[in-house]
């Protein structure tokens, strides 16, 4: 029997976690089971139990991408001379979110699913948790360069800062997912106008 080489492994764990994307857009997180994933995929039950045990699993892959995609473009604004200022975080990462996701209602029922299920719960914690680090760490250093803090100057005012950041990340993916009108340039110039700097 051939051997299954990572690339293969690694494209089949892809091909499952789209499928899984594509069903949980049409019926929603909470609603979408395994089998609806199996269907969605054509794959067999072996083969998709196989790579992933439930689809908490499969949804704690595509963050896993996705937050790794996000953190990629983080190092290159911060390669940047001069660094862009943190606010525009908000813009390339909401941006690279919808583009990887599509609608940011599935990801607001995740979060609901999170007040039950602690599975899911500790998932959105860990994302939080990173993304929060993402943000302090690219103020930090955006303070130390661009306003001349010291290190520890810089930390301490991340520190306070960072939650404004992540409340406008937050905000636009609720405000997105429930508003129709909801007017995504414009609230992404305002953060920009108006948050720290």
């Amino acid at each position: 029997m051939p051997k299954v080489t990572d690339e293969y492994r690694a494209s089949r764990r892809e091909e499952i976690a789209a499928a899984a994307m594509r069903a949980f857009h049409r019926k929603g997180f909470q609603a979408t089971s395994m089998a609806d994933i199996i269907a969605e995929s054509g794959l067999s039950a072996g083969a998709i139990y196989g790579h992933f045990k439930s689809k908490n699993e499969i949804i704690l892959e595509v963050s896993t991408k996705i937050i790794g995609a996000r953190l990629g473009e983080v190092e290159e604004l911060a390669a940047r001379e001069p660094m862009p200022a943190p606010a525009q975080l908000v813009r390339v990462l909401m941006g690279g979110m919808l583009h990887d996701i599509g609608r940011p209602a599935m990801l607001v029922q995740v979060w609901g699913e999170s007040m039950t299920d602690p599975l899911v719960h500790d998932l959105a914690n860990r994302v939080m948790s990173r993304l929060r680090s993402v943000y302090t760490d690219y103020i930090v250093l955006w303070h130390e360069r661009q306003n001349g803090l010291s290190p520890a100057a810089a930390r301490a005012l991340a520190d306070e800062q960072v939650v404004l950041f992540l409340a406008s990340a937050q905000g636009f993916i609720i405000q997105s997912a429930l508003f129709d009108d909801f007017d995504s340039d414009a609230f992404l110039s305002s953060i920009e106008k108006y948050l720290p700097r």
